[in-house]
């Protein structure tokens, strides 16, 4: 389940790409005959003497000049540099980029976010020195936090003219042409006017922040006893990255599937009215606009880590999956498959017909269409076990507080022994057994409905257990049926329903030594949304309350004791009743009936469709 937290908390910031590749002596020397390279000589003058000097790296030069960039190769910290010959760049790419540079400038970009700088000053420059020989490649981190690939020939696939060009501040590189900028995945989809929607929430002021890295930065003086920094290094921050995994971080690997404008506009229409948020909520506006967004990006992140090419033609597991079958069981007592999408490169899967992008740390999947699934996401299952508001009272007669009262019942927890036939037919294996404390009044308790949708047909059932469930010797006595009557609030106590499937108002009776799933309503529809609320006078509620005459408990006939084993809302028509087994169904829906005499069973498809995987997503309960 998505947390609102993500709206308010800022999160821990990405791991700084580590120098641990740098190679730092403390004599040139010695660092040159480590690597086989002792005829090596050192060369006068400054990083930007050498540049400024060479008449072939001139339009270089001039980019440098005028990013500031003199102050800081003519200086005392040491660089590598790999400078680009005029060959392959030429005068007039060397303008667009100075006079992209200060139209930044004019509108008051500050330099840490001048895409001038990242993407090709920083993209050229390393700090330190790096040297290389025939005998080995490393990778080394530009200025810019990116990642290169560094042999005796090539940078990145660049070719080397000149290399190990010693001076006194650093090694100097001649290239055949650029160094090219590839964008994290992050980055990217700012770049893409058609994923400028998208672009919007992830890079909204909201969540999106940068981070000063001193240790990356170039430091000049002193000043007031504060550094003064020459060049400043800053990192991208967002908040969403603990949601979507870290996609702007050059150390992993993603796929991530965007959605074209359009597709963004057509989904968000689509998702808007699952969030009619009370007006009493806290930060109502915010989460409006928010959630509807948020969740349109759910489950749209894979890190490369669990889905190699091998198994995308299995499945493709989110960042938001719950990956272990076991911790899903223990969320949600059967394996659901959230966030998982099965197939997905094939025809209609959730990677079809996307364009690949290839990115520095991933790809870009531009979806022109939307195959995931709202079902697949955040339109899930709710299985309220214990989440109770309150049970019903009396006054105390024993007190002299004329406000004081008595709970009529006494709340019990039995759980279902593995030796007990009924165990995995309740979910949770568990129940509560509502006591009477008072024999002679009808009782109720009301149960929390969390995280509902707006808008949003549910199909509401309360699951009943048999006394037998919790105690295999129940007498007959413990093991009559009750009835009941149920009443829906929609949140904040608002507009009330008593519940009946066909929208009518009536009574259940429970079935002895069953399990009982009795439909109280199809296709209901909450009028405001609780999706990530936390106050509970703003919830919606199901009251259950007993509806037994004094006649019936004296007769033997029913009793007033509840034996409630959840309220399960589920999307209206994704769970059907079937007399099958999931090995005896045929096609999906339809009722094939059992070889046994039992109970009907409920089996559940969370996800409304069929998979030829043993029938996951598949349950029967039983």
């Amino acid at each position: 389940m998505i947390s609102k937290k993500i709206l308010y908390t800022k999160v821990l910031g990405l791991a700084v790409a580590a120098l641990t590749f740098v190679a730092c002596s403390d004599t040139w020397d010695d660092h040159y005959d480590s690597l086989g390279n002792t005829s090596t000589s050192m060369h006068e003058g400054s990083l930007w003497q050498a540049i400024k000097g060479n008449t072939n790296l001139s339009n270089f030069a001039n980019v440098l000049e005028a990013c500031n960039y003199k102050p800081i190769l003519d200086g005392s910290q040491v660089f590598t540099v790999f400078a680009p010959t005029n060959d392959q760049f030429t005068e007039a790419q060397a303008k667009a980029l100075i006079d992209d540079y200060k139209q930044q400038l004019a509108n008051n970009v500050p330099q840490k976010n001048n895409t001038v700088l990242k993407e090709f000053v920083q993209n050229h420059m390393a700090l330190y020195n790096h040297s290389v020989s025939s005998l080995r490649s490393d990778t080394i981190v530009l200025m810019n936090g990116k990642y290169a690939l560094l042999s005796d020939k090539t940078i990145n696939g660049v070719n080397i003219l000149d290399k190990n060009q010693l001076y006194e501040n650093g090694v100097l590189y001649t290239l055949d042409k650029k160094v090219e900028y590839l964008p994290t995945v992050f980055e990217y989809v700012s770049k893409d006017p058609e994923l400028d929607s998208l672009r919007s929430f992830l890079y909204n002021s909201h969540y999106y922040y940068r981070e000063f890295l001193p240790g990356q930065s170039v430091p000049g003086s002193i000043v007031d006893g504060k550094m003064q920094y020459l060049d400043s290094v800053f990192a991208q921050r967002n908040e969403l990255y603990s949601y979507l995994g870290l996609i702007n971080s050059e150390d992993s690997t993603y796929l991530m599937l965007a959605p074209t404008n359009d597709v963004w506009k057509n989904m968000i229409e689509k998702y808007e009215p699952y969030f009619n948020f009370a007006e009493k909520v806290t930060n109502r506006d915010s989460l409006l606009y928010t959630m509807p967004r948020l969740l349109m990006v759910a489950g749209n992140t894979f890190s490369r880590t669990f889905n190699s090419d091998a198994s995308l033609k299995d499945s493709a597991m989110s960042v938001q999956c719950t990956r272990n079958w076991v911790a899903r069981k223990s969320n949600w007592f059967r394996p659901f498959e959230y966030f998982q999408y099965f197939k997905p490169l094939d025809a209609n899967g959730a990677m079809d017909q996307v364009e690949k992008v290839t990115c520095s740390n991933g790809d870009v999947l531009k979806a022109p269409t939307w195959n995931i699934n709202d079902l697949n996401t955040f339109n899930q299952y709710h299985i309220n076990v214990s989440r109770i508001k309150e049970v019903s009272k009396v006054k105390d007669n024993r007190s002299t507080n004329p406000n004081d009262s008595l709970e009529t019942v006494k709340q019990v927890i039995r759980f279902v022994t593995s030796d007990n036939k009924y165990y995995d037919k309740l979910w949770f294996n568990q129940y509560i057994e509502f006591e009477q404390q008072e024999t002679q009044v009808q009782h109720s308790v009301t149960y929390i409905l969390p995280n509902v949708l707006s808008n949003m047909g549910y199909d509401i059932y309360l699951v009943t257990a048999p006394a037998l469930a919790g105690d295999s010797t129940a007498s007959d006595f413990e093991r009559l049926p009750t009835e009941i009557r149920c009443t829906v609030y929609n949140p904040g106590k608002g507009s009330e329903q008593l519940m009946g499937p066909d929208g009518t108002a009536k009574t259940f009776v429970t079935t002895a030594d069953a399990v009982d799933y009795i439909c109280l309503a199809e296709d209901y529809k909450f009028n405001t949304c609780t999706y990530g609320v936390s106050d509970e006078d703003l919830q919606a509620l199901l009251k259950v309350e007993t509806r037994v005459g004094n006649a019936e408990v004296r007769n033997g006939k029913k009793t007033r004791t509840m034996r409630i084993n959840c309220v399960l809302l589920v999307p209206h028509g994704t769970m059907e009743l079937v007399d099958a087994l999931p090995s005896e169904i045929g096609n999906p829906g339809v009722p094939v009936a059992a070889k046994d005499q039992g109970t009907p069973g409920v089996l559940l498809y969370p996800h409304g469709k069929y998979t030829d995987r043993s029938y996951r997503g598949w349950y029967l309960q039983r």
